[in-house]
This record gives structure tokens, sequence and C-alpha cells, in this order.
């Protein structure tokens, strides 16, 4: 309940600092965790602890870690809420004040509790504008009292104290930002869709309260959206992933309780049960997997190098990884997996960026790298279907929006140079956008088990032919397979014929279609390590033109 005294003599300049206050307190929640990790896991990496006290102590910072990234979240959607409420006070303050001054022209009472009351002797229109009066002083302080218990609600419900209750709070941190959006007004139509720099642009020019609102509001827009910060992207992502897990694990368990009440445990008529039930574990198999490779590991003096920069469970699903932060790296090279990748082998092809970004940093010691799987597309989940170039098609914009905001992202500061390797059919996603009228913004492309690009000569990608490097395997046939399908308008001519004029570099050892980041034979992974980092001159070739080494 709030009073017309309270209302009328109330300032709410302390209103406007809670709420600096709250936008601070969910910056620093969302920085602890890096600088937890920097000044604790990053000296202990360093020194090569390992054993099991060592991973009893990196899974604490994890989940400190994760537990500091849910109370930002939740504590970036009170400001919102406490401005909300601000602006309606002040809003209802300035109506009352108005109020009384007609109340005091007419000379009509006002009383401590609204009621409006004219002199003695009054005549009937002062009788009626003393009841109109009553009734708009009792509106006002309604919508008074509506925005005061908003105001206490939403610090109750939204304050980080409320993460102590455990970790399963994703769903409820999701579920907040869409009260958090209703009720302050957040409008995320006006998040732009244009291109990367539009998108960097507009996210530049907000303030850091405003930049809070589309955070707690928003988060699944912001974790796809091409052109913001890598650090942006991933604290996006992070929430939408973890609010999937959570809504995955309650459908799950429905589930199961589903199939126990039909056939009390058994198969029987409970198949339908058992099937989606198969389904959803083995989602949350791949979403466990997913999270182990954004835990901290070494990268500098402690950092936590893995970054969430896409999810996404619709379809097959969709991630992506960078290790390392790509907008401060020199060189960053994207990896586009082919063939029967989904997000439950998601792991595995960051598992091969993480060995190409150690090779990187045995390259004349660059510890300014980034590796990125971009698993942005579905892949084709059959040979018969990796011959229908569509999915290539559809995903070849979506690759070079990425790369584009890679681009727009990017410090000048630390230099700019971008590979994007394919393997596979993802070759023919990087053949196609390389290809398309936006071209591929991309310094080096790299191929390797190719089935063909949709190309007949290297000069085609607009990076030059000795920026265009193709490998193929001693016992892959995809190359040979896929050849007829992928190689036109020249039939026969693929990415590894000496007539495509690409520098074919060697596969010593490598043997198959997958063994191309192999760290026992690792000629392969050595040689894509020195071109995304630019050491052409350490790039083994079987024939080709290396380009002069980069700075």
């Amino acid at each position: 309940m709030v009073t017309l005294a309270q209302l009328r003599d109330a300032g709410f300049n302390a209103l406007d600092a809670a709420a600096r206050d709250w936008t601070a307190l969910a910056s620093d929640l969302d920085g602890a965790g890096a600088r937890a990790a920097s000044g604790i896991a990053g000296p202990l990496l360093a020194a090569g602890w390992t054993g099991a006290d060592a991973d009893a102590g990196y899974q604490s910072l994890d989940r400190q870690d994760t537990e500091l990234r849910l109370a930002a979240q939740e504590a970036c959607g009170v400001a919102p809420l406490v401005e909300t409420a601000a602006a309606e006070l002040r809003s209802a303050q300035s109506t009352l004040v108005g109020l009384l001054a007609e109340a005091s022209r007419y000379g009509l009472a006002v009383a401590d509790d609204g009621r409006v009351t004219p002199p003695p002797g009054a005549e009937a229109t002062e009788e009626t504008r003393a009841t109109e009066l009553t009734t708009a002083v009792s509106d006002v302080l309604a919508r008074a009292a509506e925005a005061d218990t908003l105001l206490g609600d939403a610090v109750g419900r939204l304050a980080p104290d409320a993460v102590r209750d455990g970790m399963d709070r994703w769903a409820d941190a999701a579920a907040d930002g869409r009260m958090v959006a209703m009720l302050a007004g957040i409008d995320a139509s006006r998040i732009p869709q244009g291109g990367p720099e539009a998108v960097r642009a507009w996210w530049d020019g907000l303030p850091e309260s405003e930049r809070q609102r589309f955070m707690i509001a928003c988060p699944e827009i912001l974790g796809a959206l091409d052109g913001l910060p890598a650090v942006v992207r991933d604290r996006a992502n992070r929430v939408v992933l973890g609010a999937t897990e959570n809504a995955l694990r309650k459908e799950l368990a429905a589930e199961q309780a589903k199939l126990a009440a039909v056939t009390g445990g058994t198969r029987g008529s409970g198949v339908r049960f058992i099937v989606r039930i198969d389904d959803l574990t083995a989602r949350l198999g791949a979403i466990e997997a997913l999270r182990s490779r954004l835990d901290f590991a070494p990268d500098g003096p402690g950092t936590a190098v893995s970054y969430l920069l896409g999810f996404s469970a619709k379809g097959d699903g969709k991630a992506i990884v960078a290790v390392g932060d790509p907008d401060h790296a020199r060189h960053t090279a994207v990896f586009v997996p082919g063939m029967g990748v989904g997000i439950e082998d998601v792991r595995h092809e960051v598992d091969r960026v993480r060995d190409l970004w150690t090779a990187a940093r045995g390259v004349g010691g660059r510890r300014d790298t980034s590796t990125v799987t971009w698993l942005g597309y579905d892949t084709p989940d059959s040979l018969t279907h990796a011959l229908n170039p569509d999915p290539a098609k559809e995903a070849a914009p979506q690759l070079g929006k990425f790369v584009g905001g890679l681009r727009a992202n990017h410090s000048p500061a630390s230099g700019d140079h971008v590979t994007v390797i394919g393997h596979s059919y993802g070759s023919l996603v990087v053949g196609e956008a390389a290809r398309s009228p936006g071209g591929l913004r991309a310094d080096d492309i790299v191929a390797v088990g190719s089935p063909g690009m949709h190309a007949h000569d290297a000069a085609q990608f607009g990076v030059g032919r000795e920026h265009v490097w193709v490998a193929r395997a001693e016992g892959d046939a995809v190359p040979l397979v896929g050849g007829m399908a992928y190689t036109a308008p020249v039939i026969g001519v693929t990415p590894t014929d000496r007539e495509f004029g690409a520098n074919r570099f060697t596969t010593d050892g490598t043997h198959g279609h997958s063994g191309y980041w192999s760290r026992e034979h690792p000629d392969s992974l050595d040689n894509q390590a020195a071109i995304i980092t630019g050491q052409y001159d350490q790039v083994q070739l079987l024939w080709g033109t290396r380009p002069p080494a980069r700075e």
C-alpha cells in the first residue's frame, strides 16, 4: 500500500542509483569468473598441476564460473525492472501533484487517505468534481502500489542470493528473462538483423544498461547474432545451453514417468516412450559433452579458452565453439565439419580444433591463435544425402555472415588473418560460400578429404591460387567417390588434382577420411597449423606455390 503522503513526498534518486548499482553488479559478476580463472586456474595450469586433486580443483572452478554466470544473468534483470518501477512511480507522482493542484484551485480538501471533499454548502458541481478527483487519486495510488510491488517482487525473485538454492535454475533464468522483457517493455525488434558491421555498430552504441536489458530478455537472439563480440555471444549461448539442458531433463523425467505408468517399466505398449527417452538421453549426453569442452583450459596466463559462439537444439542441433578468443587473436581458423556430424558429435570436432590450436602454438611459439568449430548447419546424415548440394548452398550464406562477424569484431591492434577449413562435405560449404556474390572474407582456404567444391579452378575462390590449400590422405575414398558429383562443370578435376591449381600439402602417415588431425601422425596437422598461422614456408607441399610468410 502506498499512501498519498508517501507518493507526494517521495524522491526517486535512490532508485536511479540502485539501478546503476545493479548494472555494475551484473557486470562484476560476469567478469568474476574470468578473473578467478586468471588468478587461480592460470598459475596452476602453467605449473602443470595434474592428478585427482587437480581435477577436483578445476571442477570446483568450473562450478564457480557457472554459478557466477547464472548470478550475473539474474542480476542484470533487476536494473530494468527498477528503472521501469521508478519511471512509473515518477509518472504517478506527477499525476498526483496535478490532481492536488486542481483540488486546491477549486477549494477542495484532500485527506491523507485520498478522499476529496468540497467545503460546506458547496454546489452540486463541486460535489461531482470532488467525487471525480477522489476516484482519480485512488487510481493513481493504485498505480503506485502496483509499481512498488513490482519492484519488491523483482528484487526478491532475481537477486543473486536466490542462486544459492541450486544450479538447476537455468530454466528459471530464461523464464525470468521473458518476464523482464514483458514488464520492462524490452522490444526485441530493436535488435538489428542486418550485416555484422551494422550489428557491431548498434551494440557499440548501447549503454551498458541497455546491453544488459537485451541480455536478460533475448539471449537466444544475441547468441546467434553475427557481429557481436565473442564474450557477449558466449554469455548468451551458455544461458540458452543451460536452459535447454534443464528443459530436456524435465522432459526426460516426464517421459520416464509415463513409461513406468503404462508398462511398469517394461517395453510392451511403451515403445513410443522408449524411443523418445532414448532420443532425450542422447541429446543430454551430447550437451554434457559439449559443456565439458567449455571448461577451463590453458591459454597463456590462465584464461578459459573456450567460447560458445552459437548453440541451438533445433534440427540435428548446432554449435559453434572457439578455442581462444577470436576477437583478439592474430590468426583465426574456422573449421567446417562434413557429413554425419550432429550435436552428439561436436565434442570430437572441438577436440580436433583444440589439437589444431595446440599445434599452432608449436609453430614459432604462436599463442595468438583462435580455432573455431563451425557446426552452423544440418550436415547430410548419409552418403545418399551427401550427394545433394542443397544443404551446402543453404549453409554458405550463414558461414559467410559468421566469418564477416569475426572480421567486424576483430581488434585492429592484433592483426587479422582468417583461414577457413572444410572437411569432407564441409569443403563444399566453403566452396559455395567463397564463390557466392559476397564472397568469403578469408585469407586462406583449406580443403581436406574434399569430394569437390563445385569449382574446377582454385582461382574461383577469390583468395588467389597460392592461398588455396588441399590434401587427400592415403585410403580416403571420399574425394574419389564425390568427385563425379561436385567437380562440375569440368567432370574429373578434383581439388587435389594438379590441374585445380591449389597447393597440395603432405599427409604422411595419415590414413582414411578422418585422420587429418592425428597427433600420432601429425604431418597433416602440422601443415594446417603452419597455414593458419601464416608460416607458409613451413608447409610441406607435394606441389604448388607458397606465398610469402606473414609477419
